[in-house]
């Protein structure tokens, strides 16, 4: 797991998402309203934002993010959080404690990974 978690507002463009994403060198960013995640967007779906000619300074994130995202708790062991990211085809997991968002695994963090929580990833 990653403790790098780029937060991005519902109402933020995706420029700027894409922007903080490329500052943060990291392939997602949780989106958040009022301090609960309600999204997740990653640099495929901006790609395919731009793809469709939409404009990413005049587009909201909330147009192209994934709603309610899957999540995985800290517990989760690397080989679960594998299996659903191939199943459901995705690259990026939030990860979601007691307090919140506490971090991303990848799919790169969990390439070649044991039966180890992704916390410890």
């Amino acid at each position: 797991m990653s403790p790098t978690v780029v937060t991005v507002d519902a109402s933020a463009t995706l420029d700027r998402a894409a922007q903080a994403m490329m500052e943060r060198k990291v392939g997602s960013a949780v989106i958040v309203e009022a301090g609960r995640l309600v999204g997740i967007i990653t640099e495929r779906d901006i790609l395919r934002a731009v793809a469709r000619a939409l404009v990413p300074w005049s587009t909201l994130v909330s147009e192209c993010m994934t709603p309610e995202p899957q999540t995985v708790s800290p517990q989760t062991s690397a080989e679960e959080a594998l299996s659903m990211m191939l199943s459901h085809r995705f690259r990026h997991l939030p990860v979601i404690g007691d307090k919140g968002v506490m971090g991303i695994v990848s799919l790169r963090d969990l390439a070649g990974s044991e039966q180890t929580p992704v916390s410890d990833k």
